[in-house]
């Protein structure tokens, strides 16, 4: 009896201990306290429940290998990192966002995964416009820009474009609560709004042109849709380039006149370092963090009071999360992940005409929504972020759902011949 009622309340907490970590790991701005209790906390956390369901999360996890090998590049780092202090503790963060996605897959279904996050980005969303309401020193950048609960201005304009879209599709396809969603999505549009994070607005606008996709989903020839799509993210990566590098952060933070002169020496100054390390690049978190990223700093605008490696201090990044993907992991692990973008991206067409078109569609949108911002920032990049986390869900969920389908409709051939 006393098993059963541990179990019964196991299952009960679990959905709250989930949303927590996922909501935390949005990169969410609070007390100090709570960071401390959370950086152990969140490992003992997964830990337990991992070991709970432990031969399904094993299953779950060999479904997608070019994606695990890719994550585990991250530990394996450690070998040839150039910064080895910093890898040997960072890397535990990226594991800990890889393995957070995994149980997601393997606890919760596509359905139900999109109702988690409902609840998720939705509470972000409601105290993102309260509690700056009520505490007049919290929730503004130091731009005096709306960020709500979140760090940064293009962490929370990245979020609020994620809550927008899955409201949208609750709107649009839910049974339920449609009033409910249509004023979460609301609120969404104006949080994004206030963030002023123009790139996120565009990116809002080009997921919006995905809507048609419906119609060209039914077609047999899925390779024509795929090859569509991949068009669709070149296209709109290269207006988020152009619309980044017109609002770059030369402009926000050291007033210069509007030039593309900002982040192309940055970035000529970042190639030249990749060329001595092209094909495993600098390990985990190891560029920033060592002496060829201050190299780097030191030899551009970068440089600052607070930018470097020190405790108290600013890590900078490349404000591409490809060009940082780059010198972490190479070549190597940028085509790995490169790789698993394009079968996933083929997962989710397939899974259109499926029973679960409404969680796939929503997904679909919301990771090429993750692959333009990640051209203005380290958003669902290899990390511990619930972005990233989200990512592997994603890729994990459409492998398991695809086999799913694959053995339905070779049962049901068995059992008509």
């Amino acid at each position: 009896m006393k098993t059963r009622t541990l179990h019964s309340l196991a299952l009960k907490l679990e959905p709250w201990l989930i949303g927590s970590l996922l909501l935390y790991f949005l990169a969410v701005n609070t007390y100090p306290l709570i960071v401390t209790i959370m950086k152990p906390g969140s490992y003992a956390i997964l830990g337990i429940l991992i070991a709970w369901r432990w031969k399904r999360f094993a299953y779950v996890a060999s479904k997608d290998i070019p994606l695990l090998l890719f994550a585990g590049m991250s530990v394996a780092s450690v070998f040839w990192t150039a910064s080895p202090a910093f890898t040997s503790i960072e890397f535990k963060a990226a594991l800990r966002g890889t393995m957070l996605g995994i149980y997601l897959a393997t606890r919760y279904d596509m359905k139900q995964q999109m109702q988690l996050w409902r609840w998720v980005l939705g509470i972000g969303a409601v105290l993102s416009m309260v509690l700056p309401l009520v505490l007049s020193d919290y929730g503004r950048n130091r731009d005096d820009l709306w960020i709500g609960i979140y760090n940064f201005k293009n962490g929370a304009a990245a979020n609020q474009t994620l809550t927008a879209l899955l409201f949208l599709n609750t709107a649009l396809n839910g049974k339920r609560y449609r009033w409910l969603a249509w004023m979460l999505f609301s609120l969404a549009i104006v949080l994004l709004w206030l963030t002023e994070g123009k790139t996120a607005y565009l990116v809002f606008a080009i997921s919006l042109c995905l809507f048609p996709l419906y119609k060209f989903a039914k077609q047999k020839d899925k390779l024509r849709v795929v090859l569509m799509l991949i068009m669709f993210v070149l296209v709109g990566s290269g207006l988020v380039i152009f619309v980044s590098n017109m609002e770059f952060i030369v402009v926000d933070t050291l007033g210069r006149e509007m030039t593309f002169s900002g982040r192309i020496p940055i970035w000529k100054l970042m190639l030249d370092q990749l060329y001595e390390r092209p094909w495993l690049g600098y390990g985990c978190v190891g560029f920033w963090t060592s002496d060829y990223g201050l190299y780097v700093i030191n030899n551009s605008w970068a440089g600052g009071e607070n930018v470097g490696i020190g405790e108290g201090s600013i890590r900078f990044n490349a404000h591409n999360g490809y060009m940082d993907m780059l010198l972490q992991y190479g070549f190597v692990g940028l085509s790995l992940y490169m790789f698993n973008i394009v079968s996933v991206l083929m997962r989710l067409v397939n899974l259109l005409n499926s029973p679960a078109i409404i969680e796939s569609f929503w997904m679909l949108q919301s990771l090429i929504s993750l692959l333009l911002l990640n051209f203005t920032d380290n958003l669902g990049t290899l990390g511990s972020s619930s972005l990233w986390t989200f990512y592997v869900s994603i890729a994990f969920s459409t492998a398991v759902e695809q086999m799913r389908l694959r053995r339905s409709r070779l049962a049901a051939e068995l059992t008509t011949t």
